[in-house]
């Protein structure tokens, strides 16, 4: 699985959170790991990387022909008092950029499916942080192209009465 989508039911569930975390987690063991920020609305994880101005929304609407130079190459210190590093290590982001004024309508973009296919040959994980399927189509879109969807539910947010719908989802392999 190399594609992983982070959803939830509720906006403040923590997907941003464990995106990041499980980027750097991995990337810290040696992993080549980049955490992109679909959730267009918002742009939470964009602010792990101090919120650009550019990013993935200039690339889907055609201002700039090229992701690649969008990406942050994020710095993580991992290293141990007296230790060297032979290669520092990074996590990637590509950052949402401006919040766009046709959300869902940028997801439908013919360039999202190809710039997948090309992050699959040089990553190891791709972690997509999503905005929550109930609000908004935009999940079930980005949904297509993800390999596996971590649901992230949030103890003392999460109605108990939405269980069902998660395990019809599930049932549903809806994402």
């Amino acid at each position: 699985c190399k594609i992983i989508m982070l959803t939830s039911f509720n906006p403040g569930s923590g997907k941003t959170f464990i995106s990041a975390n499980l980027g750097a987690s991995f990337a810290i063991r040696d992993s080549r790991v980049i955490c992109i920020d679909l959730d267009l609305r918002r742009g939470s994880l964009s602010e792990f990387v101090d919120k650009p101005h550019h990013g993935l929304t200039d690339y889907l609407s055609g201002r700039t022909d090229n992701y690649q130079d969008l990406i942050v190459h994020h710095p993580l210190d991992n290293q141990k008092e007296g230790e060297t590093a032979s290669s520092p290590k990074t996590l990637d982001v590509l950052p949402m950029g401006k919040i766009p004024p046709n959300p869902t309508e940028l997801l439908y973009s013919p360039r999202l499916k190809p710039m997948f296919d090309e992050l699959r040959q040089h990553y190891d994980y791709i972690f997509v942080d999503c905005p929550p399927v109930e609000i908004v189509a935009d999940a079930t879109i980005i949904g297509q192209a993800a390999d596996v969807t971590i649901f992230v539910v949030r103890a003392g947010l999460l109605e108990r009465s939405m269980l069902p719908e998660l395990q019809k989802n599930y049932d549903e392999k809806k994402y």
